[in-house]
């Protein structure tokens, strides 16, 4: 039930509640009220910073922390902190044409900072609570299809082998890009494989399980992490003429194992969700059983390759022998 608190204030005007707020200061002169501080954003952003720093979070999560408050301090650098508005903020998503989910991962990182100046008397509320938001993006997630995922996997055996590991366990276990740069063949057991606690996005330890196929794949070797990733995967992708969209491995993953196990309670699980809503709402597109079973059978067996393919490989690494001027094996 929403708080009476919250739904008075969230049906006043932006004047009415300036009027609020001028009063309270009034009545702090005369030691009747809260002390709210006039602070321009700049300075309240590095206080907030200098906290953040001392969290012990990811190195990554703190640059994206920084670079989010460093477009709103752009953006409203002029402002002190309790003048930006709900208004203001609904204009300038609207001027930067962001999509949904770019607006919502910026206010994950700017709504912090804002509740932090409610706790230090900066602002008397989060300008962000009550906005409105443009509607998701309802269009199906994009995923690979089996001829797809083969061409991938094929390709990675003749040029690459070194980035079948992170392939097979994003496309055949749905771990996140991001986990799977943090993962050793430590974390790799005979049937699990173990996201700790440090390793995970959210923070908690899930296990994840081996599929018949994908033990296949990880008997094969490999660099866990793979280095120079970026790189390596624009090649292979290249190569194999798929095109790579947000997240494509995990949607895949979610996908073909929703439509072959039959129930979103496990494939919820094993995406590490604590409940199917994320599932059903990003993270599968419907695909038939048949697809299903063609993409669980994917298999180094499947994927042996023709001799034409084996050529162009020698010829891919001589190529890129001669680019760095070193002499090809063998």
């Amino acid at each position: 039930m929403e708080d009476p608190a919250d739904r008075f204030w969230s049906r006043l005007s932006c004047q009415e509640r300036h009027q609020i707020m001028s009063q309270d200061r009034q009545g702090e002169s005369s030691g009747s009220g809260p002390n709210l501080i006039s602070t321009p954003l700049e300075p309240a952003i590095e206080r907030y910073l200098k906290i953040k720093e001392g969290q012990n979070l990811r190195p990554l999560t703190l640059r994206q922390i920084r670079w989010k408050l460093g477009m709103l301090q752009k953006a409203f650098g002029g402002s002190k902190c309790h003048e930006i508005t709900t208004t203001m903020m609904e204009d300038w998503f609207r001027v930067k044409e962001w999509k949904r989910s770019t607006i919502d991962g910026v206010m994950a990182k700017i709504g912090p900072f804002f509740n932090w100046c409610i706790r230090e008397a900066i602002c008397i509320h989060n300008p962000l609570k009550y906005i409105i938001l443009p509607k998701k993006d309802e269009s199906a997630p994009c995923i690979f299809s089996p001829s797809q995922v083969q061409d991938l996997m094929s390709n990675a055996v003749l040029l690459d082998p070194g980035m079948l590991p992170y392939l097979a366990l994003g496309i055949f276990a749905g771990i996140r890009p991001e986990e799977l740069m943090r993962l050793s063949w430590a974390d790799v057991g005979p049937d699990m494989i173990e996201i700790t606690a440090h390793k995970a996005k959210s923070r908690q330890r899930r296990l994840v399980s081996l599929s018949g196929n994908l033990r296949s794949w990880l008997e094969l070797g490999g660099d866990l992490p793979p280095r120079n990733k970026r790189k390596r995967l624009e090649r292979l992708r290249m190569a194999s003429e798929v095109s790579w969209g947000h997240d494509i491995m995990r949607h895949t993953f979610a996908s073909y194992h929703l439509a072959h196990h039959g129930s979103a309670d496990r494939t919820a699980h094993e995406l590490g969700h604590r409940d199917t809503k994320m599932l059903f709402g990003h993270y599968r597109e419907l695909v038939s059983r048949n697809h299903a079973a063609q993409f669980w059978a994917i298999s180094p067996v499947q994927n042996r390759t023709p001799s034409n393919l084996i050529l162009h490989s020698e010829a891919f690494w001589e190529k890129e022998a001669l680019e760095h001027q070193i002499c090809p094996s063998g």
